[in-house]
């Protein structure tokens, strides 16, 4: 398999991901993917890190319980002799309270075989982690005011 071909994995991914498509972007990683996120997986759990192609669906799937995705547009993609790069644009509409959550991510994927052995997600860790407190603190305003 080519370079080429290796590298086309990564722009799969990024599409199948902004079709909504979750089946096709997990058929796009190996049984034993890594996927790295740098946001504290404690305080934000639908970011948390994951290692396993299970574990990576597991977290993806509370990230789609959490979140509608209104948009999740590639604004670059760049390839590289070792791993590809991305710089995303998304916004996710927060299910519960209706927040919207605008952010660019950076992606670094590696590919062995033809499917994502690792990812890295970047994520100005601060703002997300901010934005989660927040929510929170809606949540439990609205609950003791009887409204959830």
């Amino acid at each position: 398999m080519s370079l080429e071909e290796q590298r086309a994995v990564f722009a799969r991914a990024h599409r199948a991901w902004e079709a909504g498509d979750f089946d096709a972007f997990l058929a796009c990683l190996t049984d034993d993917i890594t996927y790295i996120v740098n946001v504290d997986g404690i305080s934000v759990p639908y970011a948390m890190s994951a290692v396993g192609k299970t574990d990576v669906q597991d977290r993806l799937q509370l990230l789609l319980d959490t979140f509608d995705v209104t948009t999740f547009a590639l604004e670059r993609m760049v390839h590289g002799e070792d791993h590809s790069r991305s710089l995303v644009h998304g916004v996710y509409r927060h299910k519960q309270t209706g927040e919207v959550l605008d952010i660019k991510v950076r992606f670094h994927g590696w590919v062995e075989n033809g499917l994502l052995k690792r990812i890295e997600e970047i994520h100005d860790a601060r703002f997300i982690e901010a934005y989660e407190r927040f929510v929170f603190h809606m949540m439990q305003a609205a609950q003791a005011h009887g409204g959830g």
